[in-house]
């Protein structure tokens, strides 16, 4: 199958060299799609320059109902040498709206000006300054959050390799120990979001899970309260016992800190 980016197929992943992530959000009942390119980008200023013209776009496509929110982020570090630094996120609420393309007509509704061979341009300059690395497919299984998260700027997030047939136990910790300390950071608003999402497709032999935290500051990531909370909300048991655990059950892969650069929702 063919997935439409800004207008223009997908192709076969292994010449393009194609990053396509599906996060999946389960929230008050409805389902939340987000697809995100992680890109290779040489020439920053050109490509944020180009990014800019696009978030005006989604901006348009957001009050069309096309999609629930849009985003980009830059990569400011991360432990393994992978092949991108930029990564955008386009969020929808069903699979069908993931396959349809950027209509001439909504770029034309925020550009007038543009002509057909002025958008066909636009299309060849934007594949120009990025290219688009590798595809894999996640769902959420845990989060402490209700929706998009629309205050975080800073997200710290994780690849974890499971033990094999470890899973479920790992999966009761995150969800009845460690879950209910990130809402009670949320609520102290020391994060903006922590959430869990499983690999759906694909490669599984590097990592299953990969973890998402989610700042509105540096500041907030160097605070570390979750000793207090422990003791508060589970005085029945020994976090160094927990953790542990933990380790026992899985390895962290890789780590990647996102900055977001751009908005729209």
């Amino acid at each position: 199958m063919n997935v439409h980016y800004r207008g223009r197929p997908f192709k076969s992943i292994s010449l393009t060299f194609l990053v396509v992530v599906i996060f999946t959000i389960y929230c008050n009942g409805q389902t939340i799609i987000g697809v995100a390119d992680y890109m290779k980008v040489d020439n920053i200023p050109e490509y944020l320059e180009l990014e800019k013209q696009w978030q005006q776009i989604h901006k348009q496509r957001l009050k069309e109902g096309e999609i629930v929110g849009w985003a980009a982020y830059q990569i400011m570090f991360k432990t393994l040498e992978d092949p991108y630094n930029f990564i955008t996120v386009s969020w929808y609420d069903s699979f069908s709206k993931v396959v349809k393309k950027v209509s001439d007509e909504t770029i034309q509704a925020v550009f007038p000006d543009m002509t057909k061979d002025d958008i066909d341009a636009f299309h060849e300059k934007t594949e120009e300054t990025r290219t688009r690395v590798q595809s894999g497919v996640f769902h959420q299984l845990i989060t402490c959050a209700n929706g998009l998260d629309r205050q975080g700027k800073f997200y710290v997030v994780n690849e974890i390799k499971v033990k094999q047939g470890k899973s479920r136990d790992l999966l009761k910790i995150y969800d009845e120990i460690y879950r209910p300390l990130y809402e009670e950071d949320v609520r102290q608003n020391n994060r903006t979001v922590w959430s869990l999402w499983e690999k759906w497709e694909g490669n599984k032999k590097d990592f299953q899970y990969l973890s998402a935290d989610g700042y509105s500051s540096l500041d907030q990531i160097e605070q570390v309260n979750y000793l207090d909370y422990f003791n508060k909300i589970h005085p029945d048991k020994n976090v160094s016992e927990i953790s542990a655990e933990v380790e026992e059950l899985r390895e962290l892969v890789s780590t990647e800190m996102w900055k977001l650069i751009l908005r729209a929702h």
